[in-house]
């Protein structure tokens, strides 16, 4: 398994992209999740990363669902993803509806509408000046690959789209960190001392679109939230100082994408998106542990 690993390494153009992506989506959305785990914005990911199936279907009728990476999909895939996260948050913040109950509707509905336009897809193939419109963007990616995602799919474009993306995420936490700090552990004092509280959570729901964009061509939309879960609350389990989680969220990230990513190449028959989530969930079972043994050494040593 490990000589066919570095076969692929080596001779495999599309093993270096993917792999590049994997380790800059694993540390962004590591990083983000910590966020998402003190906010417990988890199942907000989940709606924000399953409406991106509609963005997906919409793009396939529009001829955008190609073999080949096309920036106009995720585009339009963001679109949803963005469009999804605000209408969340301004039910979730005006009170009008609770906010597990605005994911649910809003998942349903934009799950359906991606099934409902690759069935429309279907049925306008065969008419022929919509074969003429959309030229050879005929071919139709399978579901799997759509629900599961596929390294096959990110590219050097991808590589460096999901880099730029990661960049801009990052900055952005950067340069309002202390912002997002108070925001995360006490909304309520923050708004006293003169943060815009509604402006930083709109401006988290829209970073979660965007980097769920650039990560569901690896893990698909399935599977995508568990990387805005798994590293924070494994991190959180292990320290509660904020320098030592976030380091600890991306070290958990990176070994995680990358990891899950190279298992699934050199076994060769694995999702990738499963292989990374499995790496994930072990990565929070040893955390756990950990934090188990360091409860009862505190407590033999307290007694």
């Amino acid at each position: 398994m490990l000589a066919d690993l570095i076969t692929l390494l080596t001779e495999r153009s599309y093993v270096w992209p993917a792999l590049i992506a994997a380790v800059a989506v694993g540390v962004v959305c590591a990083l983000l999740s910590v966020l998402v785990v003190l906010k417990r914005m988890a199942f907000i990911g989940q709606g924000i990363s399953h409406a991106g199936f509609g963005g997906v279907g919409t793009a396939a009728v529009l001829g955008m669902s190609g073999a080949a990476y096309h920036w106009q999909q995720d585009a339009v895939v963001a679109l949803f993803c963005v469009v999804t996260a605000v209408a969340i948050g301004a039910l979730a913040r005006r009170k009008r509806v609770e906010v597990d109950s605005a994911i649910g509707i809003l998942l349903a509905a934009t799950m359906a509408w991606g099934v409902l336009m690759q069935n429309l897809r279907v049925v306008l193939m065969q008419w022929e000046p919509y074969r003429a419109w959309i030229g050879g963007s005929s071919y139709t990616v399978p579901w799997e690959q759509i629900l599961f995602g596929s390294p096959l799919t990110v590219g050097t474009t991808g590589m460096w789209t999901a880099l730029v993306m990661c960049l801009v995420v990052l900055a952005t936490c950067a340069a309002i960190y202390k912002e997002l700090v108070f925001f995360a552990f006490d909304e309520t004092s923050s708004r006293v001392y003169g943060v815009p509280t509604g402006v930083l959570y709109y401006l988290v729901l829209i970073m979660l679109s965007l980097v769920i964009v650039v990560s569901i061509r690896l893990m698909g939309f399935i599977l995508v939230s568990a990387l805005l879960i798994v590293p924070g609350a494994a991190a959180l389990m292990l320290s509660r100082r904020m320098g030592t989680v976030l380091t600890l969220a991306a070290t958990f990230g990176v070994v995680g994408t990358a990891g899950g990513l190279l298992v699934s190449l050199a076994v060769g028959s694995l999702s990738p998106g499963a292989c990374i989530v499995g790496v994930l969930f072990i990565e929070f079972c040893f955390a756990a542990a950990i934090a188990q043994i360091n409860r009862v050494r505190h407590r033999a040593v307290t007694i």
